[in-house]
């Protein structure tokens, strides 16, 4: 029974955008953003759980495998909101409006992505806000019913969550970029956004009901 509740909020979630889509000419620049802020958004949330299982563990270690996950998982995201924002061809990025003067490398490149952030917010305003409510939301009852109530802040580890998103992630970022070069090809229409949408949804349908069915397994070995 409990399960449905974040299932149901999962739906919820992605039927804003198909309904922005569909009856309030969301664009493709739109949709496409706010799929790519929702793998930011996982990622905090993973931050917030590994943070936990950290803090119950007492080791160093485990602080070292958060500061990890936000280095390599940020870089990774960066990377590809920067590709994203070339492919809907939004013009030129340029960090050093709200960042100044980082250098170069790694701290480059995440300011490079933090302004494709700013950007995109700024570029949808309210809009975009909207869907990255209903996505964290989305994301916040799953957190509440699978990792406490369910118990996976018992069965898990701070090694299991290092690779955890990846897989809804990956898949979600093929999606985009196949998604951006079919908006490129045949234009920006509501039957192509919604089709979009619907693989994206169903995406996350088959990752929730995977990733899940493994927690629960892992909790019965351990209990």
């Amino acid at each position: 029974m409990t399960r449905s509740f974040s299932l149901l909020a999962l739906i919820v979630a992605n039927l804003v955008p198909l309904a922005g889509v569909l009856f309030y000419g969301w664009n493709a620049s739109l949709v496409l953003a706010l799929f790519w802020v929702e793998n930011l958004i996982i990622g905090a949330f993973n931050l917030v759980k590994m943070l936990i299982l950290a803090a119950r563990a007492m080791r160093l270690n485990e602080l070292f495998l958060c500061f990890f996950f936000v280095l390599h998982y940020g870089l990774f995201c960066a990377a590809h909101g920067l590709l994203l924002w070339d492919l809907l061809d939004l013009g030129k990025i340029d960090s050093s409006v709200y960042f100044g003067d980082v250098g170069f490398g790694l701290l480059e490149l995440f300011a490079e992505g933090a302004t494709v952030l700013i950007g995109f917010i700024n570029l949808h305003g309210s809009l975009i806000m909207i869907g990255i409510l209903a996505l964290s939301l989305s994301h916040l009852v799953s957190f509440i019913e699978h990792f406490i109530l369910r118990g996976e802040i018992f069965s898990l580890t701070n090694r299991d969550m290092m690779a955890r998103p990846y897989g809804q992630v990956l898949a979600m970022h093929a999606g985009l970029i196949l998604g951006a070069v079919a908006i490129d090809k045949f234009g920006s229409t509501a039957a192509l956004l919604a089709v979009i949408v619907g693989l994206k949804l169903l995406i996350d349908f088959m990752q929730h009901a995977r990733r899940h069915k493994l927690n629960l397994k892992q909790t019965a070995q351990s209990s």
